[in-house]
């Protein structure tokens, strides 16, 4: 053998004479062959200006004195050029490119697979396992291609946790531009598609992002960051009932009135116009008058119901004020209390205290039908000594179906207390008012948020009239939209 099968060094035979002359020819071989570095594999005829010892990767259809040696390195040797026949698997560096390249045996190619830290496979052609990447531009810019050969495929970006899919973006079996998300990398939900003709985008769960925030007592909401629009919307405190009065036979004892339902107000803001937090002060709801115990005694009012209100920046922006109290019955009938106050109009009333029922009975009859419900009158005994049943409450947020109102309190039969009102049905339900208790009894107490207490029963002396209810506690419902 005299040549070395790999890269064709010369082999210095025994008793060689000028062994110098091979030595030297296998030197510079390895001088053109190790390290390899080309000035570019683009050309097809010799450059002008070659300096010796540099060197090429021969194009395809070569001509001039390169002719016929497709693939080959061509070494400059000062006006001459000479070519080494490549093998497969060998590596060169392209300056021109700032690139390698390898020799697959047939063509000067770049590399097929990559690994940095990991190896690549058939699937993952390039593979890193890295803690960080820098992509930096040259200062013109920089732009990352993911290309796909037909519109049926997928070119996109696949974000998984333990190889499991979590999330993908990009252009998903088509072209238009879709987001995915996954909570088992099995079962996908798409999030966005944007139409790649008319730009239009659609979700398919939604764009906003919603919070409801519920206040039952005072505090302080915090503004999300993400919030675009901010709806506020303030339930008074129920008044409380009235209690009824004691009296001799043969004598008219009216029950006390029914407390009017707390106020309802409602304001949409522009998350800018908030500050950063919002005061969210939240009114009680009213105590109903005690029972009278003394002989012929009228009945006392219950308390009005408390004020509910947010502020912000030390400006009070809302305010829904508390149900007025049902009046103590008399030898005249005890007037239910009004309902409190929202942007504008009053809320629910009380029903009087001869058996009234509290507003609204009914999804037809009168009174706010968004507010709860104002507490029933209680009830009375006539000169001929008849007792009089309370009156029922109204119901909480009348205007929504069946399943979402408050029912209001029944009344009670003589003798017997008026039925609490319901609270509300759902997150943002109204209370029913309370039922008039009947002849010396309790009114019951208002459903929360907002319902009127019942008022109490007037009684014969000897007997304690029936107390008031107590009225539904208020509540601040805010609502963002980003």
């Amino acid at each position: 053998m005299s040549d070395t099968p790999n890269l064709g060094l010369p082999l210095i035979a025994a008793a060689q004479a000028q062994k110098h002359v091979t030595h030297n020819e296998a030197l510079d071989l390895l001088d053109r062959l190790v390290m390899l570095t080309v000035k570019s594999r683009g050309l097809t005829a010799p450059p002008s200006g070659a300096a010796a010892g540099d060197r090429y990767l021969v194009a395809s259809g070569a001509t001039g004195a390169w002719a016929g040696q497709d693939n080959t390195i061509a070494v400059c040797e000062g006006g001459n050029w000479s070519f080494l026949t490549p093998k497969a698997g060998w590596l060169a560096y392209v300056a021109d490119e700032t690139a390698p390249a390898v020799y697959t045996g047939t063509y000067w190619g770049s590399f097929g697979r990559l690994g940095i830290g990991t190896s690549p496979d058939s699937t993952n052609q390039f593979a890193a396992a890295l803690t960080a990447a820098l992509f930096t531009d040259l200062g013109a810019g920089l732009q990352l291609k993911v290309n796909k050969s037909v519109p049926g495929v997928t070119a996109s970006y696949l974000f998984q946790t333990g190889w499991s899919g979590r999330a993908e973006f990009g252009l998903i079996g088509g072209d238009d531009f879709a987001l995915k998300v996954s909570a088992d990398g099995a079962a996908w939900t798409e999030v966005l598609r944007v139409d790649r003709t008319s730009g239009v985008a659609a979700f398919a769960k939604g764009s906003a992002r919603v919070s409801c925030d519920v206040f039952d007592s005072s505090g302080t909401w915090t503004k999300p960051a993400w919030a675009r629009l901010v709806t506020v919307v303030c339930i008074g405190g129920g008044g409380g009932g009235g209690s009824g009065r004691t009296g001799v036979a043969a004598t008219l004892r009216y029950g006390g009135g029914g407390g009017g339902a707390g106020g309802l107000v409602s304001e949409q803001y522009l998350a800018d116009e908030l500050g950063a937090t919002v005061t969210c002060t939240v009114g009680v709801g009213g105590t109903g008058a005690a029972a009278v115990s003394a002989s012929t005694t009228n009945g006392a009012a219950g308390v009005a119901g408390g004020y509910t209100a947010v502020s912000s920046n030390g400006v009070e922006l809302l305010r829904a004020t508390g149900g007025n109290p049902g009046a103590g019955g008399g030898t005249t009938v005890g007037v239910g209390g009004t309902g409190g106050c929202g942007a504008s109009a009053a809320s629910n009333s009380g029903g009087n205290g001869d058996g009234g029922a509290g507003s609204p009975l009914s999804t037809s009859s009168a009174g706010a039908s968004a507010a709860p419900g104002g507490g029933g009158g209680g009830g009375y005994i006539d000169t001929a000594n008849a007792t009089f049943a309370g009156g029922a409450g109204g119901i909480g947020g009348r205007s929504g179906g069946p399943s979402s109102q408050a029912a209001g309190g029944t009344g009670g039969v003589a003798g017997a207390s008026g039925g609490v009102g319901g609270s509300k049905a759902w997150t943002r339900g109204m209370g029913g008012g309370g039922g008039g208790g009947g002849s010396a009894g309790k009114g019951g107490n208002g459903g929360v948020p907002g319902g009127g207490g019942g008022g109490g029963g007037g009684a014969l002396n000897g007997t304690a009239s029936g107390a008031g209810g107590a009225g539904g506690r208020g509540e601040i419902r805010i609502i963002a939209i980003g």
